[in-house]
């Protein structure tokens, strides 16, 4: 029988994959902001901010390699897709952890891949197994894929 999990022990899973992504982030030499709820729920995660750009990226930490798509909130859906809009199609995106005690493992989803899917108003979820998976290196993952000026806008 699967262990249940409380509502507490996955926010902590939560906060620890974005602290594991920020260290990530800050090793790279990049800035990056999150996003603070102030009661409506935020638009996305965090924000980078490279020289030349910016991304969009919504955090989301799973003991499962899927992500629900119900689990993807309709103001995290609308904020992904403005800044998509705004900035570029390849610069909004969701960074799946799969956290559990033995597996540390990140995948890079871009949200225009699963945006039709997530927002279609079916049940499923997102298989980060089906993404890229972030390169590890000491105290995280290796995150020069947001240092680069992106091409395709």
């Amino acid at each position: 029988m699967a262990a249940k999990y409380t509502q507490k022990d996955k926010q902590i899973r939560g906060v620890k994959g974005e602290s594991l992504l920020t260290d990530s982030l800050r090793s790279a030499g990049l800035w990056s902001h999150k996003l603070i709820n102030a009661g409506y729920g935020t638009v996305f995660d965090k924000l980078i901010i490279p020289p030349g750009g910016g991304y969009a990226i919504e955090v989301k930490t799973r003991m499962q390699p899927r992500i629900e798509y119900s689990k993807i909130e309709a103001n995290e859906r609308k904020g992904l897709d403005r800044f998509m809009q705004q900035v570029g199609r390849n610069h909004a995106y969701i960074i799946g952890i799969w956290l559990t005690e033995n597996t540390k493992r990140a995948f890079l989803i871009p949200w225009h891949e699963v945006r039709d899917a997530v927002c279609s108003g079916c049940r499923g979820s997102i298989n980060m197994l089906d993404f890229p998976e972030l390169p590890r290196k000491s105290g995280g993952w290796d995150m020069s894929c947001f240092g680069r000026r992106s091409r395709n806008k």
